[in-house]
């Protein structure tokens, strides 16, 4: 399984950061990862956030297009209860986990989403091969994905 600091690395790498996660990412981290699995993978997690205010914006990250942008407050809108459970599990503020997840949440899912199509497990290893630490990640990331690993 990899580890807290390969997830960092391919978060790092998807936010262009320069090198450097920034510290609220940095907490987020594995949490995020947490929540995602324990709620049937992202496709579920999309799913849900397709159906919800900011479906518009979630649906421009899986395109081919520019992303549109989304709003702390339209995150804790579209995600009351995932924000306010990874703020008690971070010890940040339910507004510091609702500004990072809208900017994290954009350029993961855009990169995670080649061509527009969110990979499945068994694809996952050509998106992520250029990504940092990425080998590492396909596996645990499959299991996020849905798959069977």
């Amino acid at each position: 399984m990899a580890g807290i600091q390969d997830i960092q690395a391919m978060i790092t790498s998807v936010m262009g950061s320069g090198g450097q996660l920034p510290a609220d990412l940095q907490k987020l981290a594995q949490p995020i990862l947490d929540m995602i699995q324990q709620n049937g993978g992202l496709q579920q997690i999309i799913g849900q956030l397709q159906n919800s205010p900011i479906g518009e914006q979630v649906n421009s990250w899986l395109g081919t297009g520019a992303n549109e942008a989304v709003t702390p407050d339209q995150v804790a809108e579209a995600m009351p209860n995932a924000v306010e459970d990874l703020a008690a599990k971070t010890g940040m503020s339910a507004e510091q986990v609702s500004t990072s997840m809208s900017e994290l949440l954009p350029n993961l899912i855009d990169k995670l989403s080649p061509g527009g199509q969110l990979p499945g497990a068994d694809q996952l290893g050509d998106v992520l091969k250029n990504l940092p630490g990425g080998d590492q990640l396909s596996g645990m990331l499959g299991g996020l994905l849905g798959g069977s690993k």
